[in-house]
């Protein structure tokens, strides 16, 4: 019962994101604590990209910029488990910018130790997360103001990013970017209105990636397909909210879709108090 409350909320919000150009960021009047539980931010998450199946929402106050994502589409997240996320934020204050954050790495720029025992695919889901999570403890980002290459994604004193799964195994990608790093030092409260260029980018799905990663490959068991040349939008019952996403269908090695990259792009403006 619980949820069928859960996803009919979200094909409400969805429903309703579809028609905002140009959302803005809401201000954050508590802490957020970025751990890949999503207990700061108003669920469902109010806006959903088509293309990516993300569900996304964007906080700032006077120091940080925050980012969330969610999917409960199985196949979703395996793919930017295995072939990783990009997200790349541009914008005119103090100056133009483009700054890059690559999280999770692809596996073809993440580190793996000699010898060390890739999870059985087969294994629970929670092995698979517990394994994932031990493992993907690095982000590459450029064009910041300080910090740049590869760098811990568990540091709050800087940008630092966290992923998670709810006991729905619902997965939540948050993230924290320090507007000093962002935009420099000498920026002004004022300018924060001139507005952010987003763009997300969830890497196709190579040969060289088709190792276990933490979440393993996941063996086909039925389920919903992807539809509208293995698009998001066109399949699990001609709609893709996150009810449909439960229960969708695991990875099937066959869908095209796991070897097409998806990208979002959205404008917002930043909130001042």
């Amino acid at each position: 019962m619980i949820k069928s409350i859960l996803g009919l909320l979200f094909i409400a919000a969805s429903t309703f994101s579809f028609g905002q150009d140009n959302p803005s960021s809401t201000w954050a009047k508590n802490k957020v604590v970025v751990d890949g539980k999503p207990t700061e931010w108003n669920l469902p998450l109010k806006n959903y990209d088509n293309e990516t199946g993300l569900f996304f929402d964007f906080e700032n106050d006077s120091t940080n910029l925050y980012l969330c994502f969610q999917t409960k589409n199985e196949m979703n997240e395996e793919k930017i488990m295995k072939a990783g996320m990009k997200i790349i934020l541009s914008s005119k204050i103090n100056g133009k910018h483009k700054s890059i954050i690559d999280y999770p790495l692809p596996l073809s720029k993440s580190p793996v130790a000699t010898g060390e025992v890739q999870p059985d695919p087969l294994a629970p889901h929670e092995d698979r997360h517990a394994a994932f999570l031990k493992k993907d403890t690095l982000m590459e980002v450029k064009g910041f103001t300080n910090k740049n290459g590869i760098i811990s994604s568990n540091d709050v004193s800087s940008i630092h990013a966290a992923i998670n799964w709810d006991s729905s195994r619902v997965f939540t990608y948050e993230l924290a970017i320090p507007l000093s790093e962002l935009f420099g030092s000498g920026y002004d409260l004022k300018d924060l209105s001139k507005g952010i260029a987003m763009d997300v980018i969830i890497n196709a799905v190579h040969g060289g990636n088709m190792q276990n990663r933490g979440g393993g490959g996941y063996p086909g068991r039925g389920g919903g397909r992807m539809g509208g040349g293995g698009r998001m939008g066109g399949g699990y019952g001609g709609g893709n909210r996150m009810a449909e996403q439960e229960g969708s269908g695991q990875y099937q090695g066959g869908n095209p879709f796991m070897y097409q990259k998806t990208e979002l792009k959205q404008k917002f403006i930043l909130a001042t108090e």
